[in-house]
C-alpha cells in the first residue's frame, strides 16, 4: 500500500529469503565466505546455526546466487525421520527417475553414481538442509555417510547444515560425534547490534526503491534504537515493525519515521505493553 507513496518498487521489509536484501554485516559476510569456501574448495561440511529469524535462509539463498552456476544445487527442508526418506528425497531433488524403487542400498549406489557424473561434468552437487535440528539422529548419521563419497581427488557432495542452536547441542552428542568431526567450518549467526541495525534498515529501503540513491523514507536514531532494544537485532521482527512503521509513515503523510512513530506500531501489535518495554514478538 505504501510502495506509491515513498518511491518503491518493492516492499523492503517482507519476511522473505530474497537474496537480493541480503544484508553483509561482518558475520553474515563471515558465514556466506564460509560456505563459498567449503563449496568452491570441496571441503566436506559446514554448519551454520542461528536463532530463529537471525537470517540463516537469507545466507543460503544469497549462496544459491553465487554458485548456481558451477554446481549442482538441491535443498532440503523436512524434518526426516529415516535414513531411506532422506535419500528417497535427495534423489527426487536431483530429479533422477523412480526414485522410491529398489532397496536401500540400490538407492545409495544411483545417488553415488549421479555424484560422480556431476562431479565429472564440472557440477558437483552441493546439498543444504535447512532446518536441519528437526532431522532424526538416523538421517543425520545417513548425511555423515554420504558425505564420505568421494574419488582419489575430491569429495562428491558438499554438505551445508542450517539449524538452530539447539543443532549444535546435538552434535555435542557423543553418539553424533563422527558427523561433528567432518564439519569444517562452523558459525553462528547472532542478533544484529544497534549499528547493524540501522544499517540493515537503510539497506532494504535503498534495494527496495525505484531509485537507489534517493530514497524517500528514513528511520531517525531514535526510532532505529527503539526497534533495535525491542525486537534485540532478530532480522524477522525488525521487518514487521518497519513494515507497520512504513504504513504509519504513510498515513500520516511523513518521510520520517521518530520513535514516536515506532512505540504507537509496538503498542498496536501488542495492546497493554509498557512503554520502552523491551520484549520480543513471537519469532
Amino acid at each position: 500500500m505504501y510502495e506509491t507513496h515513498f518511491h518503491l518498487a518493492l516492499a523492503p521489509f517482507e519476511n522473505t529469503p530474497d537474496p537480493r536484501f541480503f544484508y553483509a554485516s561482518e558475520q553474515h559476510n563471515e558465514a556466506l565466505a564460509a560456505i563459498e569456501y567449503t563449496i568452491r574448495m570441496r571441503k566436506g561440511i559446514v554448519l551454520i546455526t542461528g536463532p530463529i529469524g537471525a537470517g540463516k535462509t537469507t545466507v543460503s539463498r544469497a549462496m544459491l546466487r553465487r554458485c548456481g552456476d558451477s554446481a549442482t544445487v538441491i535443498q532440503l527442508a523436512h524434518g526426516h525421520r529415516t535414513a531411506d526418506e532422506l535419500i528417497t528425497h535427495m534423489l527426487h531433488r536431483l530429479g533422477l527417475p523412480d526414485a522410491t524403487n529398489g532397496s536401500h542400498a540400490q538407492r545409495l549406489e544411483r545417488l553415488e553414481q549421479h555424484l560422480l557424473h556431476c562431479a565429472a561434468s564440472g557440477k558437483p552437487v552441493v546439498l543444504f538442509v535447512d532446518e536441519a535440528q528437526t532431522l532424526s539422529d538416523a538421517a543425520l548419521e545417513e548425511l555423515r555417510l554420504i558425505s564420505n563419497f568421494d574419488t582419489e581427488q575430491t569429495k562428491l557432495l558438499q554438505l551445508v547444515l542450517i539449524g538452530q542452536p539447539e543443532l549444535r547441542e546435538r552434535l555435542s552428542q557423543e553418539s553424533l560425534a563422527p558427523l561433528r568431526q567432518r564439519i569444517i567450518i562452523a558459525r553462528m549467526l547472532r542478533p544484529l547490534s544497534v549499528s547493524d541495525v540501522k544499517h540493515y534498515i537503510a539497506h532494504r529501503i535503498s534495494v527496495a526503491s525505484e531509485d537507489p540513491e534517493e530514497v524517500y523514507v528514513r528511520f531517525d536514531t531514535q526510532a532505529v534504537e527503539r526497534i533495535a532494544n525491542f525486537t534485540g537485532g532478530v532480522p524477522r521482527l525488525i521487518n514487521a515493525i518497519c513494515d507497520h512503521c512504513l504504513l504509519l509513515g504513510m498515513v500520516q503523510k511523513t518521510d520520517t519515521i521518530n520513535r514516536k512513530m515506532t512505540e504507537r506500531v509496538i503498542a498496536d501489535m501488542l495492546p497493554g505493553l509498557p512503554p520502552g518495554a523491551s520484549v520480543r514478538l513471537a519469532a
